[in-house]
């Protein structure tokens, strides 16, 4: 039996050409490219993740939501499933849903400046302006990066008008 770091090399390698259709746009391959590996491979994290980004770029957002939820339950410590969880909320204007997620994620999502963001947005369309203004100022804090879009984000506006 390969110890874990192999197995996820090995999983890495088969999942390439799925990866490489994801990247063109092409989600239909990548979801075939998927189907084709063997049933301990589908059940890998990696490639639970890369079938949430083509259900995202599918614009299957409910489908999304159904496997991020059942992922961040088996995986409670892997934030990556949160956020795309999180993101396919949004994308549903379930933001109530999407806040709840963000604050029962695990910490180590607490500590990102994504999180924050993701977070301003939601209080934002809740109409939780003052939570929303400190979420913003969070993520800057950690991440000046995000300014700009913070400041670009169309769902934001609201805060913007609040002042």
């Amino acid at each position: 039996m390969a110890s874990g770091q192999e197995h996820n090399l090995h999983v890495r390698a088969v999942m390439e050409p799925a990866q490489g259709f994801l990247d063109l746009g092409m989600f239909d391959d990548a979801w075939k490219a998927l189907d084709d590996l063997l049933p301990e491979d589908k059940a890998h994290p990696l490639v639970v993740l890369l079938r949430m980004d083509i259900l995202m770029g599918l614009r299957r957002f409910d489908d999304a939501v159904a496997i991020g939820t059942g992922a961040c339950r088996q995986w409670p410590v892997l934030d990556g499933f949160f956020v795309k969880t999180v993101s396919a909320l949004i994308n549903l204007a379930d933001y109530e849903k999407a806040k709840e997620m963000l604050l029962t994620g695990p910490e180590s999502l607490h500590q990102k400046a994504a999180y924050w963001f993701d977070l301003s947005r939601c209080h934002c369309r809740l109409r939780e302006f003052d939570l929303a203004k400190k979420s913003i100022s969070e993520c800057i804090g950690r991440d000046a990066k995000y300014k700009q879009r913070v400041l670009d984000a169309t769902d934001l506006e609201a805060v913007w008008n609040s002042l």
